[in-house]
């Protein structure tokens, strides 16, 4: 009698599962801005302490899953949970990128945001190339190009051209090599 409880009882969790596995997306619903959002009756979730923005619509469980939605169960929630519509990829990288953030790498199949590394746009120096002795001498530095000197020998710099970090310099302080620095 018990095992003829716990077959039957495995019998209707399968029947739950395939009925579940059913209702999930044929078709996603992708809701990529505040726009889209507000149109499907929704409310756009940003700036939650994070770089991804979402929208929280009003589907009941079947037709959020059948939508690629993600589902969440919740007591308090419209019909016992809340529903989160997909946003797409492109979409998301916009996401990431607009909130200083590095989307990829590149070609992967499996992208994601590295947030706080979108690097600085290079800017011209009004003083590039302008004879130096010292780096407060320039915008973005003093250096010395020319054959190479130990360490500590009398030198002219110039100002470095760029904002560009990358690269390795010879610094002049005081008008003297004060070493080489190499930076990615």
């Amino acid at each position: 009698m018990k095992a003829c409880r716990v077959f039957l009882l495995l019998i209707g969790l399968l029947a739950a599962a395939a009925g579940w596995a059913q209702a999930r997306a044929e078709t996603p619903a992708f809701v990529d801005s505040a726009d889209e959002c507000r149109a499907v009756g929704g409310a756009w979730l940003g700036n939650r302490g994070t770089w991804q923005a979402a929208c929280q619509v009003p589907w009941a469980r079947t037709e959020c899953l059948q939508l690629g939605g993600a589902w969440t169960p919740m007591r308090a929630g419209p019909g016992g949970g809340i529903c989160m519509a997909q946003v797409s990829l492109p979409a998301t990288a916009r996401q990431c990128t607009t909130s200083n953030g590095t989307w990829g790498p590149p070609g992967s199949s499996m992208p994601f945001c590295q947030p706080g590394t979108a690097r600085a746009p290079v800017r011209a120096a009004s003083d590039a190339n302008k004879v130096c002795e010292s780096q407060n001498d320039c915008m973005y530095g003093c250096v010395y190009q020319g054959p190479p000197k130990p360490t500590g020998a009398g030198v002219k710099g110039q100002c470095r051209p760029t904002s560009q970090i990358e690269g390795c310099y010879s610094m002049v302080e005081k008008g003297r090599l004060a070493g080489n620095i190499c930076m990615k």
